[in-house]
């Protein structure tokens, strides 16, 4: 005895039954009968593109679909290309502003030890002096020449998906 239920969308489900299948036997289909054989064919297609907007092609089909998709993703990327250009001015000027600050306060710094140091030789200090300005005067120099250095050696970093990987020599 087979089973019969409905399953999704009302189509019918697999059936279960205990009884062999039954299948007929070569000799009894008729001699005139075509044996007729059904394919499916399923296409799968995958589609993708590097940039900020799709090809031409895929345009116009977005333009098929949807009448004025291809002028809303031009403007989508216009608009997230001002952002970014926006985001990026702001992001320079601020480095900028904070290099400048930086400056005027290790030169105020600079300028308040050095004045110490010359109170200090006043007071007769030598010692307090000494360790004042010297450091003082050490540090900016050592300060400056370290620039100059991590200027000279900076190596360009990897852009993005490419990988800095050791290489080989024979």
């Amino acid at each position: 005895m087979a089973k019969s239920r409905r399953g999704r969308g009302g189509l019918p489900a697999r059936r279960t039954t205990t009884e062999p299948a039954k299948q007929p036997h070569p000799t009894d289909l008729p001699l005139h009968q075509e044996e007729t054989e059904t394919r499916r064919v399923i296409e799968r297609r995958t589609a993708f593109w590097e940039g900020p907007i799709p090809p031409p092609a895929v345009l116009r089909e977005f333009g098929d679909v949807v009448p004025d998709a291809p002028e809303r993703i031009l403007r989508q990327w216009e608009n997230e290309s001002d952002h970014r250009r926006a985001m990026e001015r702001g992001t320079l000027e601020s480095n900028h502003k904070r290099g400048v600050q930086g400056l005027w306060n290790a030169i105020v710094f600079a300028l308040g030890a050095l004045c110490t140091a010359n109170v200090a030789l006043f007071l007769h200090e030598p010692q307090a002096a000494m360790v004042l300005g010297g450091g003082t005067i050490a540090s900016v120099v050592g300060i400056f020449i370290y620039q100059r250095r991590a200027a000279t050696t900076a190596k360009p970093t990897a852009s993005k998906g490419e990988r800095n990987l050791p290489t080989r020599r024979n």
